[in-house]
């Protein structure tokens, strides 16, 4: 049954005008084959993908205004699993900026958190030239086939204790992919560990993982910073809104916290949690 409630094409437009684009950004070269958003979000749609959630990234530069980056979400009934769902989002821009992408999502119940799976299997990308609508659709396909997997690798995480200076060590590894400069950064990597709620209270991996990936998405942490004159001052860091980093910061933190899956699993020194 369904748990979610689709968007018509009309409400996408509204959320994220550029979706709705009817041609691409002025200056184009002649081989630039322009293929609609919705052109695909109704291919989407037809094969059991429904768009839930669309949005855009704010452009500086007028001209690029309403053919800029969007994203869709798109959720399908039957892919839910242990309080979470396995979605799939659109990714695509009108001004040359990227092919359409498809990337595997975990959506988590408890706090709307929207990780990226960085897995090759769980990722496409089409070109706009010789767009292929069997193709698309079979890469959604294939998203909707590697649910189980996901599912797999979640529950492996959820398995995984971590110690206080594992999660130390994770911590700082995420702090490092999101200040060029660690220890100039106006917060700690110890308070990307701290709980937001009740439910992620547990030391294990995929609880840790999306421990650090709500407090560096949504921000909101307390922190000290220089101004332009070099004097400290308080500050708080702010949500992830840029949809190209939020899906960078979101797809290495899934890499991150694979290789510590797999480090876990190999040294027999750690601990397992026992299903």
């Amino acid at each position: 049954m369904t748990t979610f409630t689709p968007l018509t094409n009309d409400q996408i437009v509204t959320l994220a005008p550029a979706a709705g684009s009817l041609a691409p950004i002025n200056g184009v070269s002649s081989r630039y084959s322009f293929v609609p958003t919705l052109t695909a979000i109704d291919l989407l749609r037809d094969a059991g993908w429904l768009p839930i959630k669309a949005e855009q990234s704010a452009v500086r530069a007028v001209d690029r205004e309403g053919f800029q980056r969007h994203l869709i979400r798109f959720a399908k009934d039957g892919l839910s699993f242990a309080g979470e769902r396995v979605d799939l989002v659109l990714y695509n821009s009108h001004d040359r900026g990227c092919a359409f992408r498809l990337i595997t999502s975990v959506w988590r119940k408890i706090c709307g958190n929207g990780l990226m799976v960085a897995s090759e299997f769980a990722n496409f990308s089409h070109k706009h030239i010789g767009f292929s609508p069997d193709d698309f659709i079979q890469s959604a396909f294939e998203i909707a086939a590697a649910a189980g997997t996901i599912a797999d690798r979640v529950n492996e995480m959820k398995v995984i204790e971590m110690t206080p200076d594992e999660r130390g060590v994770y911590a700082q590894a995420a702090h490092s992919l999101v200040y060029d400069e660690p220890e100039s950064a106006p917060v700690r990597q110890d308070q990307l560990l701290a709980e937001r709620r009740l439910d992620d209270k547990g030391k294990d991996l995929w609880t840790t993982f999306n421990v650090v990936q709500e407090n560096i998405m949504r921000g909101g942490l307390k922190g000290i910073n220089r101004d332009s004159n070099g004097r400290l001052k308080r500050s708080t860091t702010r949500p992830v809104k840029a949809l190209d980093r939020n899906i960078k910061l979101n797809q290495a933190l899934w890499l991150l916290t694979e290789k510590m899956a797999e480090l876990k699993q190999t040294n027999t020194g750690l601990s397992v949690v026992p299903v």
